[in-house]
């Protein structure tokens, strides 16, 4: 049996930026969904969706990591997740319709193909068999319940996907123990490539609400600062953080590896993620009335979603162990409580407040974060 395991780390593959784009257009759905519906409830059912598309991106990105992607059978089987993935996002807003339970199916299909790609890639190696069974076997309790779920009448639907979603965070604890074989430098790009594609399709989505509108101050204010708190966004994690989180990654001993790479990566990029799609949410409501005082909810989308991204970056950095200059901490918190404030004044000068905050601390941390060693349990 030819071995499918990659003998050194690679980079991001065509193949590999071909279906995070697929799943980006799945996250783009998922901001649609909570455009629709910025309530508590309609944010709950968001942060499931969303966990369930970022929990299969993030069992594929296990996957190919120590796989040959310049295999064919390799290439064939993450094109075939790529059409099933994008199968999956076009069904997010009828979840809970007649065609619902197709989401369901498609996201099993995804998953046992990535699933089963580990598996096949630790061919050979007992100490990685046993880290991928134990995952497996935690595994089919949540895959079990998205089944159900597409069984269920549609009302059932999110309640149950809630609880998969649950034994998916289980599984993945009881399996975080094992000892797993990670590239970092190929892990952390491919967060990295994910991230930088996710915060510019929120430029994008802006830009074709701009593009329906007439040209004026409000708009163009607008433009300009969502686009400069973008940039600014992404320095905050490009900056310096992006290779602090790899350099923790590296320095782990490999007893760790698998706990860091799920705390860090997969667990901690979540709310990361999640955050770009709130800042996202409340860039194209300051579009569509940027003159106009931001609602509630989408003064709550705007500052708690950049908080979000800073706060869960910062997170993940001290769980790598990086120190976490104490302006990013205060912007965090500043910027929550900024809410009542912004709410009141027009969308331009919300965005300009929430901006100019994301500017700060891209300028005022450092270039590079300095990591300690982690001691061997």
């Amino acid at each position: 049996m030819t071995s499918l395991h990659a003998t050194e780390s690679q980079s991001v593959s065509f193949v590999e930026l071909f279906f995070d784009l697929v799943f980006v257009f799945a996250v783009t759905q998922v901001t649609a969904l909570l455009a629709q519906d910025l309530t508590g409830g309609g944010v709950v059912k968001a942060l499931i969706v969303f966990w369930l598309i970022w929990w299969a991106w993030t069992q594929f990105t296990w996957s190919l990591n120590e796989a040959d992607t310049g295999a064919v059978v390799v290439r064939l089987l993450t094109l075939v997740a790529t059409a099933l993935a994008f199968l999956m996002a076009v069904t997010v807003p009828t979840l809970v319709g007649p065609w619902g339970w197709l989401f369901s199916i498609s996201y099993l299909a995804v998953r046992a193909l990535g699933i089963g790609l580990q598996w096949r890639v630790s061919a050979g190696d007992e100490v990685r068999r046993y880290a991928v069974k134990t995952w497996l076997l935690g595994s089919s309790f949540g895959l079990g319940v998205v089944a159900a779920a597409a069984l269920v009448p549609p009302d059932w639907r999110y309640p149950v996907l809630g609880v998969a979603a649950l034994l998916d965070v289980w599984a993945a604890l009881r399996a975080g123990r094992g000892e797993w074989g990670i590239y970092a430098g190929h892990f952390a790009e491919r967060h990295g490539l994910f991230m930088i594609i996710v915060l510019g399709e929120s430029l994008i989505a802006a830009g074709l609400t701009a593009t329906q509108r007439p040209l004026s101050f409000g708009l163009v204010a607008v433009t300009v600062l969502a686009v400069a708190g973008t940039c600014a966004l992404w320095w905050t994690y490009f900056g310096w953080a992006k290779a602090a989180l790899e350099s923790g990654l590296e320095a782990q001993p490999s007893a760790g590896v698998g706990r860091f790479a799920r705390d860090v990566y997969s667990f901690g990029h979540f709310p990361i993620i999640f955050g770009v799609i709130g800042f996202a949410v409340a860039i194209e409501e300051s579009v569509a009335h940027a003159t106009d005082p931001l609602s509630l909810q989408g003064s709550v989308a705007l500052a708690v979603g950049v908080a979000l991204i800073l706060g869960a970056t910062a997170l993940t950095l001290r769980l790598a162990g990086a120190r976490v200059p104490a302006i990013r901490w205060w912007a965090t918190l500043t910027l929550v409580a900024s809410v009542p404030f912004i709410r009141l004044v027009p969308a331009w000068v919300a965005l300009a407040v929430v901006a100019t905050v994301t500017v700060v601390v891209a300028v005022a941390e450092p270039d590079a974060g300095r990591v300690e060693a982690p001691t061997e349990p």
